[in-house]
């Protein structure tokens, strides 16, 4: 009897709800995260060699970093900052390690900088033999080595804290860390607003009868004085006067270069903080007449621009810029 109820008990339990054997328990898959395992390669430092590819492996030096913002020209090509660029340049050595001949041009090696918000600039796809304009392209013998430079432009505004260097064809990168390795901009071009020396100005304060590069030609500021002859066809307006602004224009590159009005864009500040825009007429320096032609190089011209102001206000400032912004601001109060 004892038994009967015992087992009538076991299956009364058996039936009641929730009454179920403990589930198993499956193991989580494991969460996968595409994109996040960073290139094969190695951290590296200026100075430090590497052999980078394992089909045709090149020894690679990078030597050293500079900023600036000024031009630099490769073959028949000018790279020249915009008003919101400076440019990285690299000076390198490339060295052939193995037992034959072994090509080396621009594309057998890729740049990349990496700016201080993570954005990626690539290298203008061009290099040169290291104290040269001469576009490099050779076949490296066993053992030879050959110093080359190439250019990366890249934001005006602070420092480029990475570099990633690249063997076409290959995984593996070098990591540079540029931090406190790259030269840093000079006076006047640096902004002072920044101590790091890695900002750029678009329009550096520089003295009148200096020969500064701007794009394609070299500028200097002769002559500024105050003038109420006929400009441009035509007097000035009544209660008036020209401040007239005389400038060289230098070729220094070995092609020839053209100039016409639209090559440069000059404009004034008067005294009262007024902005007197460019007429978009460039004159002879001696005749009234529109000047325009071609330079051959290292040839010269003198060019004039007239900007009208009442008799009774003075110039501040002069500034004369390319198509983008960048250029230079010239003190111009001493205009008689």
């Amino acid at each position: 009897m004892r038994s009967f109820v015992l087992l009538t008990l076991a299956l009364g339990a058996a039936l009641l709800p929730g009454a179920h054997a403990a589930p198993s328990v499956a193991t989580p898959s494991p969460r996968v995260v595409q994109g996040t395992t960073q290139q094969d390669g190695e951290n590296a430092r200026p100075g430090q060699t590497f052999t980078i590819g394992k089909q045709n492996p090149l020894n690679f030096t990078l030597r050293s970093a500079e900023y600036s913002t000024g031009r630099v020209v490769i073959g028949n090509t000018v790279y020249f900052p915009a008003a919101s660029e400076k440019l990285l340049i690299l000076h390198y050595t490339v060295h052939n390690p193995q037992p034959k001949e072994q090509r080396y041009y621009w594309a057998d090696v890729n740049f990349t900088a990496v700016d201080a918000q993570d954005r990626n600039h690539n290298f203008v796809q061009a290099v040169a033999r290291e104290g040269t304009s001469e576009p490099l392209e050779l076949k490296l013998k066993p053992a030879q080595k050959v110093e080359v430079m190439t250019v990366i432009r890249v934001p005006a505004a602070g420092p480029v804290p990475k570099l990633i260097v690249q063997r076409s064809g290959d995984e593996q990168v070098l990591r540079y860390d540029l931090r406190g390795e790259v030269r840093k901009l000079s006076a006047p071009f640096a902004d002072p607003a920044d101590a790091s020396g890695t900002s750029a100005l678009p329009l550096p304060r520089t003295a009148a009868g200096t020969l500064v590069p701007l794009g394609a030609l070299d500028v200097r500021l002769e002559d500024v004085h105050f003038s109420s002859e006929t400009l441009g066809g035509r007097v000035p307006s009544a209660g008036h006067r020209y401040l007239v602004a005389t400038f060289t224009l230098k070729n220094p590159l070995p092609n020839d270069a053209r100039y016409s009005w639209s090559s440069l864009t000059p404009n004034l500040k008067d005294a009262e903080g007024e902005k007197v825009a460019y007429n978009q007429q460039m004159l002879k320096a001696t005749h009234d007449e529109a000047a325009s032609g071609t330079l051959s190089s290292g040839e010269e011209v003198k060019v004039r621009y007239a900007f009208e102001l009442p008799l009774d206000v003075a110039a501040d400032t002069l500034s004369v810029s390319d198509s983008s912004g960048r250029g230079y601001t010239y003190d111009v109060t001493s205009a008689r």
